[in-house]
This record gives C-alpha cells, structure tokens and sequence, in this order.
C-alpha cells in the first residue's frame, strides 16, 4: 500500500463520509421539496467551480451538438448540475419517492408494458440512463407488482458507496454490483426469470463500440446478451424531471425489437445500437437531466 493510497482510505475517505452524512442528515430534517431546492442551488453554484468537471461537461455537449454556441452549452451545464444536485439531495428523502406513486408527484406512463413483462413467464430487462433521477423509474416497476433487481457500480469510498446503498433499499434490496462476480449473479438471476434494470450510459473500456450521438461510444453489451440469450424483452424506461421540481414522469416504451437473422454478434451489435438510439433521443429530448460528467467517448 502506498503511502497517498494510506492517507486517501485513512484521511480522505473518512472525512468525505462526514460530510456526506452531515449534508444526507441534514436535509433528512427538511422536506422532499425543500431538499430537493437546496440541493440543485448547492450545485449550481458549486458544481461550475470545479472545472475539470466543468470542462469535461462543455466537451461533452460540444461534441454531442456541435450546432449549439458555447452559451448554450453553459446553459445546459448549468442546469445540469442543478439535477445532479436535486437528485443527490432527493436520496435523502427515497422513502417519500417510494410511496409517491399515482401522485401528481409522479405520473406513470404505459404501464401496461410492465405488465405484459411481468405475466410472460420470462425473464425481462428494463433500460434505464443516468437522467432526471433513474431511481424513479425503478419505484414504478416495483408498484407494478414485479420484484425488481438493480445492477449498480459502486463508488469510490466504501463508507459512502454504504450509506447509498442503505438509502437504496428503500427502492429494492436486490442489488447487483457490476464486476465478474455480478456478471455470474445477472446470469443466475435471469436462469431465474428475474427482471433487471440496469443503465448502459456509461464508458465501458472493454465493451462493444456503438454509435452515440454520431461517434463510437464504448457500450456496455450485457443488456443486449442478456436479451437475445434469453429471447426475453428490453423495455426502455425514461424519467422526466418537471424543471426545477420533485416531480417526474415515468414513461414505458414498447419493448426493442430483437434481431433475428446474422451472427450473435451482429445481431447484438443491431440491438446495442438501438439500445443507444433511445438514450440519444431521450438526451436530445432534455440534455439538461444527462449526466455530462461523465467521459462517455474516451480521449
């Protein structure tokens, strides 16, 4: 163990679960609302401050739109931080969120979709993206009757990658860490006909490269395997932040089409591509509730 690796778990990661667990407390004595507030103004101010995330975020965007001035590119960023503010804040208050269903502060639509996954006798996935706060969309699968199990990453510091996870139970107590030993879980768990939802948004170093807003983006593959081992359906999942509020909208597609004819690798590849069309569009839709931080593309 190296000397800077022995102060960051001794000194650093200790006093960054203080202080998240000072900030989740905190706003545990305040409303839903009035945390959800606090949390995107925190970030609106802050989160521009930090400028490799900042610049990474303006990258992103002038990559993704090239058409968008510089301004609007800021515009978005900011407004971006303000979600992951709302949505960081709103973790303290997901017991609130997990009985908020039929609400005006969370609407659902096409149900019906997660109905027909749940009474097929097959095993189904759901696809979800790091935008608005995806564990909303989670709360509307489960009111549907349908045990749901969540393939996550783990953060960085374990004393916080705890507290997130005992804030998750209020959504499902079913969680998958990504890694080799999940990997075995996901296939155990879909030999079982469970259902899973999981985000594919992120850079995988090892994954397949698929289109993303015009350039290759390293994709995770598992979902599309999954479903075409499985021949069992990818239901996408979109969560929509109504601007500055606590209030979102669920919305259930129709279920991706699975490719029939090629290779299994040219049928994943049509899949995965369809996969990353629905994020696009969804990000094309309201790219202020994408998480831009994130080097999706890759140097």
């Amino acid at each position: 163990m190296t000397l800077r690796h022995l102060l960051k778990v001794s000194i650093a990661h200790p006093l960054e679960a203080v202080a998240v667990a000072l900030f989740h407390y905190g706003l545990k004595m305040t409303s839903l609302d009035r945390a959800s507030d606090i949390g995107g103004m925190v970030l609106r101010v802050l989160g521009p401050m930090y400028r490799p995330l900042q610049q990474l975020a303006l990258s992103n965007l002038k990559k993704a739109f090239p058409e968008k001035s510089l301004a609007e590119h800021q515009e978005i960023a900011y407004w971006m931080w303000d979600n992951l503010g709302r949505v960081v804040a709103e973790y303290s208050h997901l017991n609130v969120l997990a009985h908020a269903q039929g609400s005006d502060r969370i609407v659902v639509v096409g149900e019906h979709y997660v109905d027909a996954a749940r009474d097929d006798g097959l095993p189904g996935l759901f696809l979800a993206a790091h935008y608005a706060n995806w564990e909303v969309g989670a709360f509307a699968v489960i009111k549907r009757n349908i045990p749901l199990m969540q393939v996550y990453r783990a953060a960085t510091n374990p004393l916080v990658n705890s507290m997130v996870r005992r804030a998750q139970r209020h959504v499902t107590r079913a969680l998958i860490q990504k890694g080799t030993a999940g990997a075995k879980q996901l296939l155990q768990a879909m030999n079982q006909q469970a259902h899973i939802m999981m985000m594919v948004d992120q850079r995988m170093d090892n994954g397949m490269a698929v289109p993303f807003f015009g350039h290759p983006a390293m994709t995770a593959p598992a979902i599309g395997r999954l479903a075409l081992r499985h021949q069992c359906p990818i239901i996408p999942v979109q969560v929509v932040r109504f601007k500055g509020k606590s209030q979102f909208e669920v919305r259930f597609s129709k279920p991706l089409d699975l490719p029939q004819e090629g290779s299994m690798q040219e049928r994943l590849h049509i899949l995965m591509k369809e996969v990353n069309r629905h994020i696009e569009t969804w990000v094309r839709e309201r790219p202020d509730l994408w998480l831009w931080i994130h080097s999706r593309w890759g140097k």
